[in-house]
């Protein structure tokens, strides 16, 4: 009986979950200061702000960037245009990206990653000279997501490839993720596998089925369903 009640219990701490919002449309990520990003009802919210952001003229963004929350970058796929917020949500400028930009990233001052559909390449683009600096050779069809900083860039396509990419735009590194479900970011310290979340080669929390995606912030695990989004507490070693 003893034995039972201890297993009862560990199981459900695994599930003690918070609810942080519930009806999104879809889940942005979690920033280094554990703010929460999400688009509802086509708007885009900040978890600690009462300010949103909507733009009624380009619609519901096709990708937001998160990654330096003092510059968050908006994209809007149909119209070539990147719209820049400051961390309060306010818009600070805006610059249109080339023609076939079918993802964009971060990538430092001034400058984005971004896949063009069009001839299949990953390049680094300058928005303020709007010059491209460097460009990849016609890589992988199907991108997916595109995540990136200063130094490298990450590509996962439908067929689930994630392909790295060294500032000169070179392939370094591809990996076989099918069967997993990696983080918003694109980090690989971090996936998902038969409701497990994996640190590395090592389980460490007991996930709930049906996720569609999550992120790893300071030992919490944020997760979307679909409708609402979550956060657990990944337990100490």
């Amino acid at each position: 009986m003893k034995l039972w009640v201890l297993f009862l219990f560990g199981y459900l701490s695994c599930f003690c979950q918070t609810t942080l919002v519930k009806n999104a449309d879809n889940f942005i990520g979690v920033d280094f200061f554990e703010n929460y990003y999400y688009i509802q009802n086509g708007v885009l919210h900040k978890s600690n702000l009462e300010n949103q952001y909507q733009n009624i003229e380009y619609g519901i963004p096709d990708g937001v960037d998160i990654s330096n929350p003092l510059q968050i970058l908006v994209f809007y796929k149909l119209f070539n245009r990147v719209i820049v917020l400051d961390n309060r949500l306010n818009s600070i400028y805006s610059f249109k990206t080339p023609f076939g930009t079918n993802c964009i990233a971060n990538a430092g001052k001034d400058k984005i990653w971004l896949y063009n559909n069009t001839n299949t390449s990953l390049t680094i683009y300058n928005y303020r000279t709007q010059k491209m600096e460097v460009s990849s050779l016609p890589t992988v069809k199907d991108v997916q997501q595109l995540k990136g900083n200063l130094n490298q860039a990450w590509i996962l396509d439908q067929n689930g490839i994630l392909s790295t990419y060294n500032y000169l735009a070179r392939n370094t590194h591809r990996k076989n993720t099918v069967n997993t479900l990696l983080p918003i970011s694109l980090s690989s310290a971090y996936h998902i596998q038969d409701s497990q979340l994996w640190k590395q080669e090592n389980p460490i929390l007991k996930i709930p089925q049906s996720i569609h995606s999550f992120e790893v912030v300071n030992k919490q695990c944020y997760y979307f369903n679909g409708k609402q989004i979550y956060r657990l507490s990944i337990p100490k070693n």
